[in-house]
């Protein structure tokens, strides 16, 4: 009799195991189809973009860039994306996605080396900062006009951070250790705010109150009020938080570390670092992006040519994706090519 109990409670657990497994594997497979799109990358060091197919996992085309490409901007509907070439390409790149072409280069000679990169609210103008210069630049990508161009007064300002209504834009300025509010309507310096030394990586939530920043020397992440200035939480035990970027529904924030190959997950509303997760030696983290799904993150791998696609918050790897040489900016279209 007790075999018997053993023996069913055994054939039960097995049973139980493998609906459990059926289970996962159909809800991954059905997560993995709905990630359908295009996946836009650029390459560092082959001066191009990858237009990766999610689907197939498989690079559909590659079109050049100007030199030394860093950053890329892409439209809410997908339809658009901008690369900033920064080392001693001092312009923008200009891709209709849709058709997988390149349509325009937009010279910023007077501007160089264009690094961070935003869309504006109205989704023509892109807001770049200029670290050749120390402005913020205003262009329209389909014009080519260059609107504004606003002296942060501050050396080295790297990246762009923009509330949802683009009426400020945040540089972070790495030469001077500080942040730059800049106004878009009155096209002059708001005031510079203070940090912990070699700020790089910054976003700014979608009602700008609150201003997140990275500083690679200090291996610090730190959260500003923007009203106040004052610092609402800080984390440390960072090498070179290389990027911040939050959800779309600002429930978590992620913050990939180029130099000791981790992605940490914070929940934006408590302040508190969920988790790190190890993505293993040689990995290289750089560009983040997020699917439409608000929880599914592509992250590129600098050193290994290829972007992992993560599930957040629970860190699990769902696939990779192939790359060009020395991937780093990413974005997200809907729009797979003809």
């Amino acid at each position: 009799m007790n075999r018997q109990l053993k023996l069913c409670s055994t054939l039960a657990t097995l049973c139980a195991a493998l609906l459990f497994t059926v289970a996962v594997n159909a809800t991954g497979n059905n997560n993995t189809e709905s990630l359908a799109g295009t996946l836009i990358v650029v390459n560092k060091l082959g001066d191009d973009v990858s237009f990766i197919d999610i689907s197939t996992k498989e690079i559909v085309k590659s079109l050049p860039t100007g030199k030394g490409p860093h950053e890329l901007a892409i439209t809410k509907d997908g339809k658009w994306a901008v690369s900033t070439d920064y080392v001693g390409g001092n312009s923008l790149t200009v891709f209709d996605v849709v058709n997988a072409e390149k349509v325009r280069t937009i010279s910023l000679a007077n501007y160089p080396r264009p690094h961070g990169i935003l869309f504006m609210q109205d989704q023509t103008r892109v807001a770049v900062s200029s670290e050749g210069s120390d402005t913020a630049v205003v262009v329209n990508i389909h014009t080519g006009e260059i609107v504004s161009a606003i002296d942060t007064t501050q050396k080295g300002s790297h990246m762009v951070a923009m509330p949802e209504n683009s009426k400020f834009i945040y540089t972070t300025n790495m030469g001077d250790n500080s942040v730059s509010q800049l106004s878009v309507t009155k096209e002059k310096l708001v005031k510079t705010m203070k940090m912990p030394d070699t700020p790089e990586a910054v976003t700014v939530n979608r009602s700008g109150s609150e201003l997140w920043v990275g500083s690679n020397k200090d291996g610090l992440i730190s959260i500003f009020d923007t009203s106040s200035d004052k610092m609402l939480k800080q984390w440390s035990g960072f090498r070179f938080p290389y990027r911040i970027l939050l959800t779309q529904d600002e429930k978590y924030a992620v913050v990939p570390d180029y130099r000791q190959n981790t992605l940490d997950v914070f929940e934006v509303k408590t302040k508190q670092k969920l988790k790190r997760i190890q993505l293993g030696d040689g990995f290289g983290p750089k560009g983040v992006t997020f699917h439409p799904n608000d929880r599914t993150l592509f992250l590129s791998s600098y050193s290994q040519d290829k972007v992992a696609v993560i599930q957040i918050p629970s860190g699990e790897l769902l696939f990779t994706l192939p790359t060009g040489n020395g991937p780093d900016g990413i974005g997200f279209s809907p729009f797979r090519l003809k």
